[in-house]
């Protein structure tokens, strides 16, 4: 099987045979790549370096700019982050782009006496815009909300095109790593940011290219949704509204005060982008919970844009409720002097140090 659904974060060992070995984690997303580093102590898993850089340039586009790179310059990109971070290690894995995959949660209904394995080809071909012969295709059967006895069961359902697969597996050759095999990133952000006590979870993940939302019960993804904005949009309106470059809007939105001039108009900009999302999720959210008859335990915000200036204050104000931002390295162990920049930059780390954290599920 190419995806672990059965067991998305079962927990960090204490020691192993293999102590003081590392592994990486890669997430080559739309507008940067990121890298963490991790090692396995006799103790602890420690945090050894972790870096990103902006994609745009590797296009000959601005910062903060969505690039689609061609194999070369995807990996001058991932070997620059990497030497520039000072990744020593050569085993990991790298998260593979939603875009890149079909993921998605289908009823299938199924008689007394029948095998739901069988029943899963079938169904599949009616939701997967690919012929099943050019994808890699996992399922995971969804536990029951309450005493539902129906014959009619959620399936979670995930395919990869072959061909995404093997641009993977050359461009891991490519770097010189070796690992674990293809995953998608929402599984790496769910080890992440999935905590032992939580029994249930909603993940708003603010990219540069999309907004998504992953809502996860007893550490398994049950519904998922995605919007065509964020981030990039954001930039885009910023520079529009100020007559500015896209590379000073950027720079712009990353660290204003709304207190100056323009800082009210780069406020706006970031709200009108995420009302939209933001309804629609909330929508989701109290629907999922309906169902569920009790309020979801933890929503947290990841993802660039979540580290926005105002950012975590409006959504907090939008949902009326606790909302938190991500910090996905209070999974590893790290130097206390790091606290504080951790906490700053970990929302965007997420998917990167889930892929790392892969090795000892």
């Amino acid at each position: 099987m190419v995806f672990s659904f059965k067991k998305i974060f079962g927990g960090v060992r204490e020691a192993t045979k293999d102590a003081g070995a590392t592994t990486v984690g890669i997430d080559v997303g739309s507008a940067s790549v990121k890298v963490v580093e991790i090692e396995e102590t006799p103790r602890t898993v420690m945090l050894r370096t972790y870096g990103e850089l902006q994609l745009g340039p590797y296009d000959a586009k601005p910062l903060g700019e969505i690039v689609d790179l061609s194999r070369e310059k995807k990996i001058e990109a991932v070997t620059d982050v990497m030497r520039e971070s000072g990744v020593s290690g050569h085993n990991g894995a790298l998260a593979m782009s939603l875009y890149s995959s079909f993921l998605t949660v289908i009823p299938v209904t199924v008689g007394p006496q029948e095998d739901i394995a069988n029943r899963i080809p079938v169904e599949a071909r009616k939701y997967v815009p690919l012929p099943l012969s050019d994808v890699t295709l996992d399922w995971s059967e969804l536990p029951p909300v309450g005493d539902n006895k129906s014959n009619l069961k959620e399936v979670l359902v995930a395919a990869i095109e072959n061909k995404a697969l093997a641009e993977h597996r050359e461009l891991f050759a490519a770097i010189g790593m070796t690992g674990e095999s293809a995953e998608i990133e929402a599984f790496s952000l769910i080890r992440s940011l999935w905590r032992q006590k939580d029994s249930t979870l909603a993940i708003i993940d603010l990219g540069a290219k999309s907004s998504k939302l992953y809502i996860v019960r007893g550490g398994m993804l049950e519904r998922l949704h995605r919007v065509g904005q964020g981030g990039r949009e954001i930039t885009r309106l910023t520079a529009e509204r100020l007559n500015i470059g896209f590379e000073e809007a950027e720079n712009q939105k990353r660290a204003f005060d709304r207190g100056v001039e323009q800082g009210p108009v780069i406020y706006q900009s970031m709200t009108s982008v995420l009302e939209n999302s933001l309804s629609e999720f909330g929508r989701l959210i109290g629907q999922y919970e309906a169902r569920l008859n009790e309020q979801i335990g933890r929503i947290v915000i990841t993802g660039g844009v979540s580290a926005s200036p105002y950012a975590l204050e409006y959504i907090k104000e939008r949902f009326a409720r606790p909302v938190e931002l991500a910090h996905p390295f209070a999974k590893v162990a790290y130097p206390a002097f790091m606290e504080d920049t951790l906490k700053t930059i970990g929302s965007s780390f997420g998917v990167a140090l889930g892929a790392a954290l892969r090795k000892f599920q």
